[in-house]
């Protein structure tokens, strides 16, 4: 988190507070509480006396706790709003809205050329430690990103390399050297989904610090256009108000491409994590097995959905690279529900896996199928998320045990 702190004197970063911002003697800020966004967003209270009329406004933002001086333990909310409205007034700020009893709320506004600058205060008269001032400068975002569309034929890049098609942001630098990939698949869940979204059968995370000042409204905002003109589809993008992360989940399935993307925003930290399903089912070609997720069928039933296209795809792709390879088709289900059904659920499903193949030119001399119910769970049956992993479709190469 990049640490901001309000110019008193002595107090260290406090040049990063705007410059005109008075210099005060009654209060000190902590910058391990202090925020600093280039492009961030704030609510504002513009309303009359006795009444509350938040807007929401955008631009450079500040927030900072204010504290007693170092070492003077006494609190006057009073003394301090008499300072800083005497120091901003002077500068030409206008009282735009207050609120005066045992918590003094006060909001100041000054217009610029082009912009239009708040500080809005929350003072307690006597308690040191419930305190704040808000900031916003009114500007647009300025921040922006080109992304390459993903390639026809998949990137050879290094686990130190970005991703060929993730820019990252100007001023960002990588947190992390060279993480190895995680085997397992990604959670791509959305507020839209009703049940736990898993896709690949591995995903790789990259992990970046910065640019300084980053918002996760600035993230979300820059990324989201530019994934969308390189051909993702977005499926969830948040802006992750109060304490939340910003987050955007997008999915590229152009040029033979199956892609799944998740980019986690927050303090001025984020992560890009990427599951390619087309190389993930690759594995196969050095291990005796790989799971296969995103082969959604209808509830309790054998019958593919159309949202398995995508991944049939890849598993075809698959065995037409590898003329060579025969398999097994696995059906696994959870525990939920009674062995036998569940036994017979998972065979059925791996049987219909089989005919989609067939009937998309796989020979059938190729595949066998088997279901094992839920005898087999990669991880307990103890939540939802796990449960999912457990409902899977797994390759098994020709003669492995």
């Amino acid at each position: 988190m990049l640490s901001l702190a309000l110019a008193v004197p002595g107090l260290s970063g406090a040049e990063e507070l705007p410059a005109w911002f008075p210099r005060a003697q009654s209060f000190s800020v902590n910058p391990d509480n202090t925020v600093h966004e280039d492009y961030g967003r704030a609510m504002i209270d513009l309303g009359s006396a006795g009444s509350v009329q938040q807007s929401e406004l955008k631009g450079h933002h500040w927030h900072a706790d204010l504290y007693p001086p170092p070492g003077d333990e006494s609190w006057s909310g009073g003394r301090v709003w008499a300072e800083v409205r005497t120091a901003l007034e002077k500068q030409g700020f206008k009282l735009v809205h207050l609120e005066s009893g045992d918590v003094i709320h006060a909001t100041l506004r000054k217009d610029g050329a082009g912009s239009t600058t708040y500080a809005e205060f929350v003072l307690t008269r006597d308690d040191g430690y419930g305190n704040s001032v808000e900031i916003l400068e009114t500007a647009t975002q300025t921040l922006t990103v080109t992304l390459a569309p993903p390639a026809r034929a998949p990137e050879t890049f290094r686990e130190q390399d970005n991703f060929p098609y993730l820019t990252p942001l100007p001023g960002a630098r990588r947190a992390d050297s060279a993480p190895e990939p995680i085997d397992e698949p990604l959670d791509v869940t959305t507020p839209a989904d009703n049940e736990p979204h898993l896709v690949g059968s591995r995903y790789s995370t990259k992990r970046y610090e910065g640019p300084s000042g980053l918002s996760n409204l600035a993230f979300v905002s820059t990324y989201g256009p530019a994934l969308r003109a390189a051909g993702w589809k977005i499926l969830q993008q948040s802006e992750g108000l109060g304490m939340g992360n910003g987050i955007i989940v997008a999915h590229y399935e152009q040029n033979g491409r199956d892609l799944w993307l998740k980019l986690v925003s927050g303090s001025a930290e984020w992560a890009a994590s990427v599951a390619d399903v087309g190389q993930g089912l690759r594995q196969i070609a050095t291990s005796c097995r790989v799971p296969v997720y995103g082969l959604n069928f209808d509830f309790n039933r054998a019958t593919l959905r159309a949202d398995a296209e995508p991944v049939l795809g890849q598993v075809l792709a698959l065995f037409n690279s590898m003329p060579a390879l025969s398999a097994e088709i696995g059906g696994h289900t959870d525990n939920v529900g009674k062995p036998d059904y569940n036994l017979q659920l998972s065979a059925d499903r791996a049987d219909a896996v089989k005919s989609w193949l067939v009937a998309h030119g796989v020979s059938a001399s190729r595949l066998s199928t088997h279901g094992y119910g839920a005898a087999l769970p990669v991880v307990a049956n103890d939540s939802d998320a796990h449960r999912a992993r457990n409902r899977r479709v797994e390759l098994k190469k020709a003669g492995c045990g």
